[in-house]
C-alpha cells in the first residue's frame, strides 16, 4: 500500500475479520480491511462487480463493548486493485454515500479494537 506521497506503508495484520454483506442479496462482499468516517477498504477474494451505490452491512465483533451487531451504510466503489500481499485477492476502496452520524463513535471503536490507524484517505 502506498500513501499520498507514493511511499509504501505497512498495512496491519487483522486479528478479526469483519464480514461485509450486500443488504439486497445478503451475499458476502468480503472482509473489512480498513475504515474511517470517509469510507472503507474491503478485502475480497474477487472483484466486486458494482459501479453504483451499494447498500451494505458491516458485521461488528461479538464483544460486549458493541451494543450493535452491524453498521448499515451506502457506499460507492472508488477503486479496486490486487492486494500487494496476496495477488489473488483484491482491495476495494469505497466512499460512504450514506452513513448514520450515530455510527461515528462505533467506527472509532472498531478502529481501536482492530488496531486500525487510518489517517489517510483511501476512499477518494
Amino acid at each position: 500500500m502506498t500513501n499520498q506521497h507514493g511511499l509504501r506503508t505497512q498495512r496491519r495484520k487483522l486479528l478479526f475479520y469483519l464480514d461485509i454483506v450486500d443488504q439486497d442479496t445478503y451475499q458476502s462482499l468480503g472482509h473489512l480491511g480498513d475504515i474511517s468516517k470517509e469510507g472503507i477498504m474491503i478485502i475480497a477474494e474477487k472483484r466486486i462487480p458494482f459501479e453504483n451505490v451499494k447498500r451494505i452491512k458491516i458485521q461488528l465483533p461479538d464483544f460486549e463493548e458493541f451494543t450493535k451487531k452491524y453498521i448499515e451504510a451506502e457506499v460507492e466503489k472508488r477503486w479496486a486493485k490486487p492486494d500487494d500481499n496476496h495477488p489473488n485477492w483484491y482491495r476495494i476502496g469505497c466512499r460512504f454515500i450514506k452513513l448514520n452520524e450515530e455510527d461515528w463513535p462505533t467506527i472509532e471503536q472498531v478502529k481501536e479494537v482492530l488496531g486500525l490507524n487510518t489517517t489517510l484517505s483511501y476512499y477518494s
